[in-house]
C-alpha cells in the first residue's frame, strides 16, 4: 500500500525518531478514542491535509523530524484522508500481509517482499480515490524492483519533487516547508513497515531496527 505525500513517509519518519508502533486509525474519532485507551499515545495525522484539533503532529514529516522528542519511545496513533484508511480497509477486507511503503522505504520494502508468490501494489491516491501520480511512480519503482530491473532511484526521487502534486504541497497552508524533500529522499531508512490487524487495531512495525 502506497502513500507518498504524506502517510506512510511521515509513519517512516516516527519509527527513525523512536516510535515503538504505530496504530492505524480510519477517522479522526478512532484516533482519539485508541489514544484514550493507550498509554503515552501520541497523536499524528490529518483532514484535508491540516492536523485535526487536539493532535500532537499532522501527517507531516517535517514535523516529525522537529519533534522528534515527543515520539521516542510512543505509540503512534496514525490517522490520514487516503493512506491509514486504504490500508484499514484492505485489512479488514481479508487482504494480507500489507506492507505500507513510500519513496523513502522503497528498496527496502520491494526486499521484504522478494519471497512472496504474489505481490499485489495499491496506490493510495487522493483521499482513497483519486490518482495520485507519486504512488503509482513509487509502486512502479517497487514491481521494477522484483522484476529485476531496478530503475535509478534517485532520478525517481527527482521526478516526483517535480511533479504539480508537489508544486501544490509547497504552497499549502498545511504542509511543512520540507515536506516534499523528506518525502522525495528516496531510500532513506532500510526498514518496511508491516502491518496486521490485532484484535480491533492495526498495528504497523517496522522489519528491522530502524536505528540500524
Amino acid at each position: 500500500m502506497i502513500d507518498v505525500f504524506r502517510a506512510f513517509s511521515a509513519a517512516a519518519y516516527a519509527f527513525a525518531a523512536g516510535a515503538t508502533r504505530i496504530l492505524l486509525a480510519a477517522e479522526v474519532d478512532e484516533a482519539r478514542n485508541i489514544a484514550g485507551s493507550t498509554p503515552d499515545a501520541i497523536l499524528m495525522g490529518e483532514v484535508n491535509g491540516a492536523k485535526p484539533d487536539g493532535f500532537h503532529l499532522g501527517n507531516s514529516p517535517g514535523e516529525i523530524v522537529e519533534n522528534q522528542h515527543l515520539i521516542a519511545g510512543r505509540t503512534v496513533i496514525h490517522r490520514s484522508s487516503a493512506g491509514t484508511r486504504s490500508a484499514r480497509a484492505a485489512l479488514d477486507n481479508g487482504a494480507g500481509p500489507i506492507f505500507v511503503s513510500s519513496l523513502v522505504v522503497a528498496s527496502a520494502t520491494a526486499a521484504a517482499l522478494k519471497q512472496a508468490n504474489r505481490v499485489t501494489i495499491v496506490s493510495s491516491g487522493l483521499s482513497g480515490h483519486d490518482v495520485a501520480e507519486e504512488d503509482d511512480i513509487c509502486g512502479d519503482a517497487i514491481a521494477a524492483i522484483l522484476h529485476g530491473n531496478p530503475p535509478e532511484m534517485s532520478a525517481i526521487g527527482k521526478r516526483v519533487a517535480n511533479l504539480d502534486r508537489a508544486r501544490t504541497l509547497r504552497s499549502s497552508d498545511f504542509a511543512h516547508p520540507d515536506d516534499v524533500q523528506l518525502c522525495t529522499d528516496v531510500d532513506r531508512f532500510g526498514f518496511a513497515m508491516r502491518a496486521a490487524s490485532v484484535g480491533r487495531v492495526v498495528v504497523v512495525s517496522p522489519t528491522l531496527d530502524p536505528g540500524s
